[in-house]
């Protein structure tokens, strides 16, 4: 039984690659090592990219970048539009998710080390394409036209015409223009549809180039597989798999957790709302809030501050030239890494719970500088206990143990389940948003669908002796 179905399985892929010669691109194998969740989380976020494209062609047919209508339009997407409240929160929790994603990523990358040579450049191209994915995130919060996404944006231009010139005038003047609202909206609106997307783009194909020539970053074990794989199917196949199991997440939570909008803009209403960043900013909004930076003067020394994070983090590689990459034998730029993830994190649950209240210096130091210390010596302890071990073992996770021994009809199997899985979570979607009787039908036998097809490849071919041993 299992031998015919691999026997037909591979039949099936002699054919695609028969007619599209996937097996022929410039994509080279990948290592066995490389089948792992964290090698492919840009991958994700760049997946999750596309489908902003998706969803945001399908808003752009209804929308008007006009102060005027920028809202109004939006409700008739959310209230009026087939699927149009899921469509919305699929687009703002795919932004969540990409902006998550590629900030997973870079601090996999900077505690395995992989900026170093030679891959420096590859690095600071992964950088221009976070912060090109923040600027989305940015450009868009504006275009729904809310009291709170207008206010923070009004909030962040006060905040960049406290730079000196002519830092200040050009930076405004890209953004902004002459300052008027229509003026602003389409230029957010020209950014987020067309700037920053081909910039992205852009930088993917030359990341992408980049990664052919260097290859996937080395593992930090010795003792992992270095056996390669082909891109097609089992690279590929592996690529989708997890793109649908996240993809699949993300619909049923835009389905149970639609987004709900604030009133629209209007010097009145705006008076009664405490302007507030989107979570992924909030962490820099707190740092302005401390007392020391109070003022022009303070406004500056906390966005020199932050810019110059930006900057070292960006050029780390021609900052750190140690050869070394596991991060047990790097205890300085760990303990960094890990304080700075905690802070940030510290940062974002801070702003979360004081929207617009101030802080006392006080409070910044026991709340900012505790975890410093308590991080600093948990990190000392965690060293010196590592110079008695003669190697960093990392044990396997159950689940990715069976990946990276799969064989290619095993990963084209799970492939398939992963897609139904993905086509039930939309059903789910589709199903709590029905209008009518015959939608909630068809969706209804989609969902029952996938669960009987993907039970029935889970327990019907080579994977379930794998599963059960």
């Amino acid at each position: 039984m299992a031998s015919e179905e691999k026997g037909t399985i591979y039949r099936i892929v002699d054919w695609i690659d028969s007619r599209f010669g996937f097996s022929r691109t410039i994509l080279r194998p990948a290592p066995r090592y490389s089948l792992s969740p964290t090698y492919w989380l840009g991958a994700i976020a760049f997946v999750v990219f596309l489908l902003q494209g998706v969803t945001g062609i399908l808003m752009m047919q209804y929308y008007v970048p006009s102060p005027d209508k920028a809202y109004e339009s939006t409700m008739q997407i959310v209230s009026s539009v087939s699927y149009g409240l899921f469509i919305e929160t699929v687009h703002l929790y795919g932004a969540y998710a990409m902006i998550f994603l590629a900030f997973l990523h870079l601090v996999r990358g900077y505690f395995v080390g992989v900026y170093k040579r030679p891959r420096e450049l590859m690095w600071i191209v992964g950088m221009v394409m976070g912060l090109a994915a923040l600027a989305m995130g940015f450009t868009g919060y504006l275009l729904p036209w809310t009291v709170i996404s207008k206010s923070a944006v009004d909030v962040s231009i006060g905040l960049i015409n406290n730079l000196p010139d002519p830092i200040r005038g050009m930076i405004v003047y890209i953004i902004a223009g002459t300052g008027s609202d229509e003026e602003l909206l389409i230029r957010f609106f020209s950014f987020h549809v067309v700037v920053l997307p081909v910039i992205i783009i852009l930088c993917f194909a030359i990341k992408l180039h980049m990664f052919e020539v260097h290859g996937a970053s080395e593992p930090l074990s010795e003792e992992a597989d270095k056996r390669e794989v082909k891109w097609f199917p089992d690279v590929l196949v592996y690529l989708l798999m997890l793109s649908f199991v996240f993809l699949s997440v993300l619909f049923a939570i835009s389905a149970i957790f639609p987004v709900e909008f604030p009133p629209k803009f209007s010097p009145e209403v705006a008076a009664q709302y405490a302007p507030q960043p989107e979570w992924y900013f909030l962490w820099m909004y707190q740092i302005l809030k401390i007392p020391i930076f109070e003022g022009k003067t303070g406004v500056q020394a906390a966005l020199a501050l932050i810019m110059l994070i930006a900057l070292v983090v960006t050029f780390l590689p021609f900052i750190d030239r140690s050869e070394k990459r596991n991060p047990m034998e790097r205890p300085f730029a760990t303990t960094i890494g890990v304080i700075a993830v905690v802070e940030i994190v510290i940062l974002t649950i801070w702003g979360a719970l004081t929207p617009g209240k101030g802080v006392s210096l006080v409070d910044a130091i026991i709340i900012l500088g505790l975890p410093i210390l308590i991080v600093g010596l948990i990190s000392r302890a965690v060293y010196l206990r590592y110079q008695h071990v003669k190697a960093l073992r990392m044990p396997k996770k159950f689940a990715w143990e069976f990946v990276e021994a799969s064989t290619s009809s095993n990963l084209l199997l799970f492939f398939a389940m992963s897609f139904f899985i993905a086509v039930g979570s939309c059903s789910i979607s589709m199903i709590t948003m029905s209008t009518n009787l015959f939608s909630a039908i068809m969706n209804t036998i989609s969902l029952i669908t996938s669960i009987i097809m993907s039970v029935w490849i889970l327990y019907s071919a080579e994977p379930r002796n794998v599963l059960r041993r």
